[in-house]
């Protein structure tokens, strides 16, 4: 909640007889929502009165103990109370006919009295969190209700009162968290119902009268004790979000409705083939239950060991040893990756040995999955290195989460103090265990060091055996046709290094499996377990399964590691030529996909060669600093934060390469020079102070998009460091470069959140400690606050209403037109990256990703794209947006609908659906667009452009009233991606 905004004197003054009544509230216009103050806003309470100085609305938290002057408020509408004093409800609100919404929330109620029936005018009716054990009778007097709210209380029955009303207008109906333990079959009564929710309770059956509410929406049943569903959800024909999670449902074949949005099961005992079926949507995991139970199901047994670790500390030697064989002091290293196969018990295990030389970290990620068991090898006799663990660590976490880490210590027998710092990072990771290990034969090791470290081979041996049957999915059972399928695929594996698509598919349609979701579940299995490398989402990729890694990375550092003419840059025919006849045309082009995909690559625009930053020569060419001295200058700053990594520089290279600036040297292995208009600008990494350095030469809207572009890309690059910390932080503070007068020499850097707050906060200028570049003191200088941002702009918050808006976002969009070639490949969220910093940049302020109101994409709850905030950071308009290469009106209809009533719970004025297209004919995509939303108006023609951009506009009634809500619809077209 935020802080309530100040009285305004304009408002009719109360009736002096209310004034004790309303004595410290806050009066709010009779035209705003109180709902909205209640949910938004914290303090005492607010008001509103009508014009003859009446009560309307009235929001009384706390201290509800002198609130008898109620009984004179006959015109009062809106009533919510929130105290935990309030035993019972005070016999004079019973008087307040013209009650609309009553609100009783966070009290200890435990009894409603039958003379709740005089309020026949209730259409909200909100009983939460209170003590309440039954509903009385006189609840079916109640006509008018439409939502009632009765969550977390004492129910220990269905209220069923309320199904004894002879026109009962209910749509949505709470009762979640209480202890129902039956639904009556009179619920079929509830003819109108839209929204259920009967979530934690002790519900063990559904009656079949469920089936005939017809105009069910969403169905809310996790947390409870249901174990059968029989036909009572089969004929419900339009439900959107169906939650079921967290039962004992054992078989839901041919049992569940077409669900259209969310399909929630987790948590039950069904028999599934992968945790992956829960990422499938509501139509396929309902096929996927319709057809798994007709098979003979055998459990798996199997899975993937990763070792990994930086070279040469041993990891061969240790997998020898696991092995059975003798140590080799002469052992080799790894040059790509080494499988070989295990049993431990009653389980097999595929442990895939890693190359631990710096350039083939970046390759790793081709083969790290989920649900394995990681073993990261480190060198006893090398001092203890945070960021050398802490890349190993967040590496392993950002691919497998949950997979479980055992910790190995080599070399202990020279080394047999060393101690791993486990209590460093045990709450971070899930390391089970820290071994100390020698890869030597055990009658080699002196008798002081087989009584430090003993058999240390054969407890890490123990330790495995016990770790494996703990992973997530290892004792799944899955049908015996799916393992006939492993089984073909393993045979083929002896003579064959790939398989096509289309001979997997064929391999499954022979053993009888026929659904996609289902071929695409077993894929996921077998690439999880080690038996293919597969790629099932990526559209060129998946074409192909790799049968042995081998043949990849092999692939892979023969490219790296030969020369080139021009270094980093390799044409196809130089490739052909390095991998000579072993790889054909079109595994070659598949290979170099490969690269592309996992950002270790490009393609040059002009002659289609593959450029690789990490062959780039990492000589920094000359260069005018001075120049680059002016404009916005930030550093992403990691010491003591999080790891620079020696690729991410490289990977950042292949993401900006759009934006290079062609007039310069363009890039070498730690930097790349972009531009942006007339903005230009150098980034580069040093690895040696953890740090990126941004130059640009202007301090414009060209250098702050030019500044998010490179905040956004490098925030994507660190996602597995981000995701690694518990508090999402990112692994680096991003700060502003400050310069002395002359622009000759950094001075000092300031936090950049630091001066954005200052910003919101309006300040003009801000005193921030900087050291004399000729004395060598600190001292305190005032800096110019927009300056400093790239002359941020302040906007006059009496503007922002919704034509400002509309205006604003279609000239922003259309400069966004101007350098189409750039954003013609970007995905939604890199879009709004650049939409996010052009407005707030001119003084509207936008946060991104809030929350509130159930999500349409399954992903939480009511995620949106941005919000337009207020000058009391409240929310003032949602803007959702969605990418379109065709009129897919599954997509324009589900991104429409989560705009309309999923999100918009603070009562908008308007609202607004960007559409970015990339489309050779935006007319008629337009056209298209506009007869599936059935738009109220097309508003193209009141703007200039008419060919990159169209405007429309829905008018949306609100609650059955005179209330209407507006949703603008812009679509721009960014033209059609060139082909690859």
């Amino acid at each position: 909640m935020t802080t309530a905004p100040p009285e305004q004197s304009t408002q009719t003054q109360i009736k002096p007889e209310l004034s004790n009544l309303v004595e410290g509230l806050i009066q709010i216009d009779a035209s705003d929502t109180a709902r909205l103050f209640y949910d938004e806003f914290e303090g005492k309470g607010f008001y509103s009165t009508n014009k003859s100085g009446d009560l309307i609305a009235l929001i009384i938290r706390s201290n509800t103990k002198n609130i008898q002057p109620l009984e004179h408020c006959t015109k009062l509408k809106e009533l919510y109370l929130e105290s935990p004093d309030l035993e019972e409800i005070p016999d004079y609100i019973f008087k307040l006919k013209s009650l609309t919404r009553l609100h009783i929330t966070g009290s200890r109620i435990s009894n409603i009295p039958q003379e709740i029936k005089n309020l026949a005018n209730l259409k909200y009716l909100n009983f939460e969190s209170n003590s309440i054990k039954c509903i009385p009778e006189s609840f079916s007097e109640l006509l008018n209700i439409e939502v009632l709210t009765l969550s977390n209380n004492s129910l220990s029955e269905f209220p069923t009162s309320i199904l004894k009303s002879k026109n009962s207008r209910i749509l949505r109906l709470d009762l979640d968290h209480n202890k129902i333990k039956n639904i009556p079959e009179e619920i079929e009564k509830l003819s109108h119902l839209k929204f259920l929710t009967l979530s934690q309770n002790q519900i063990k059956e559904l009656p079949a009268s469920l089936s005939n509410l017809k105009e069910l929406i969403a169905l809310s049943l996790d947390h409870n004790e249901i174990s059968e569903v029989g036909n009572s959800l089969k004929g419900i024909p339009s439900l959107f979000h169906l939650t079921l999670s967290n039962n004992n449902l054992k078989n839901l074949k041919g049992k569940l409705p077409d669900v259209r949005a969310i399909l929630e099961l987790h948590g039950n005992d069904l028999t599934i083939p992968d945790p992956s079926f829960h990422e499938l949507t509501p139509s396929e995991k309902i096929e996927v239950l319709n057809n798994f139970d007709e098979f003979t199901l055998k459990p798996l047994k199997q899975a993937k060991i990763l070792v990994v670790g930086d070279e040469r500390v041993g990891k061969t030697s240790i997998i020898n040893r696991l092995l059975g064989n003798p140590h080799n002091e002469n052992q080799t290293s790894t040059q790509g990756i080494d499988i070989s196969e295990l049993t431990f018990n009653d389980y097999t295990a595929n442990i895939w040995d890693f190359a631990g030389q710096e350039l083939t970290h970046q390759t790793h990620q081709f083969f790290l999955t989920e649900r394995s068991l990681y073993i990261y090898v480190l060198d006893a006799q090398k001092e203890d290195n945070q960021a050398r663990d802490l890349h190993w660590l967040n590496t392993i976490k950002s691919y497998s989460a949950d997979s479980p880490i055992i910790v190995v210590a080599n070399h202990s027998d020279q080394n047999s103090n060393y101690q791993f710092d486990l209590q460093r990072y045990q709450g971070d990771f899930n390391i089970v265990q820290v071994i100390s290990t020698s890869a030597c034969n055990l009658n080699t090791l002196p008798e002081e060091v087989k009584n430090k470290i003993g058999n240390s081979i054969e407890r890490l041996t123990s330790e495995i055996s016990n770790q494996l049957p703990k992973l997530n999915g290892i004792n799944r059972l899955l049908p015996e046709s799916w393992h006939k399928v492993k089984e073909s695929i393993e045979l083929y594996k002896k003579t064959e290094n790939i398989i096509a698509k289309d001979i997997y598919d064929s391999e499954c349609q022979r053993q009888g499996i026929g659904a996609k979701p289902l071929q695409t579940a077993l894929l996921k299995i077998l690439n999880s377990i080690g038996t293919v490398v597969a790629y099932p989402n990526d559209f060129r990729l998946k074409l192909t399964q790799i049968l042995k890694p081998e043949w990849v990375t092999n692939a892979v550092y023969k490219i790296v590691r030969s020369p080139s003419s021009t270094p980093g840059v390799y044409s196809e025919d130089l490739i052909s030529s390095i991998l000579d006849d072993d790889y054909t045309l079109i595994q070659q082009q598949w290979l170099i996909d490969l690269l592309i995909k996992f950002e270790l690559g490009f393609r040059l625009q002009h002659n289609n060669d593959l450029l690789i930053p990490m062959r780039l020569p990492s000589v920094t060419p000359e260069y005018n600093r001075n120049s680059y001295s002016k404009g916005l200058n930030i550093r992403f700053n990691y010491h003591r934060k999080g790891l620079l990594k020696s690729n991410t520089l490289p990977q950042l290279i292949v993401r900006m390469h759009n934006y290079v600036d062609e007039k310069t040297s363009k890039y070498w292995r730690s930097g790349i020079f972009v531009s942006h208009k007339d903005c230009k600008g150098i980034i580069t990494a040093d690895e040696h102070n953890q740090s990126i350095e941004v130059n640009l030469t202007t301090r414009d809207e060209n250098a702050r998009n030019l500044l998010q572009w490179i905040r956004s890309n490098i925030e994507a690059i660190e996602k597995a460091q981000i995701n690694a910390n518990r508090d999402k932080a990112k692994p680096y503070n991003e700060e502003i470069a400050l310069f002395d007068e002359t622009y000759s020499q950094v001075v000092g850097y300031v936090n950049y959140d630091r001066i954005e707050r200052a910003f919101i906060k309006e300040k003009d200028s801000i005193s921030l400690e900087v050291i004399n570049p000729e004395s060598g003191e600190f001292e305190d200088i005032d800096y110019n606050v927009p300056t400093l941002l790239g002359q941020y702009k302040r906007t006059n918050d009496s503007k922002l209403g919704p034509h400002y808006i509309l205006v604003f976002l279609t000239r922003t969009l259309l400069r966004f037109t101007e350098f189409r070639a750039k954003i013609i490949n970007e995905m939604e969220d890199d879009i709004n990256d650049r939409l996010k910093e052009s407005l707030n940049s001119n003084g509207i302020l936008v946060s991104d990703q809030s929350r509130g109101g159930f999500s349409g994409s399954g992903k939480g709850s009511g995620e949106r794209d941005l919000v337009i905030l207020n000058e009391y950071g409240q929310q003032e308009a949602i803007i959702e947006a969605m990418v379109l290469t065709n009129a897919n009106k599954k997509t324009i209809s589900k991104h429409y609908d989560k705009l309309i009533n999923n999100y918009n719970t603070h009562g908008n004025p308007a609202d607004y659906l960007i559409t970015y297209a990339k489309v050779k004919n935006l007319n008629h995509l337009w056209r298209q667009y506009k007869k599936h939303l059935d738009l109220d108006r097309d508003m193209t023609s009141d703007f200039a452009d008419k060919t990159n951009i169209k405007i429309g506009k829905s008018v949306i009634k609100i609650d059955d009233t005179e209330q209407t809500r507006h949703i603008f619809h812009i679509m721009v077209n960014f033209g059609v991606p060139p082909e690859s």
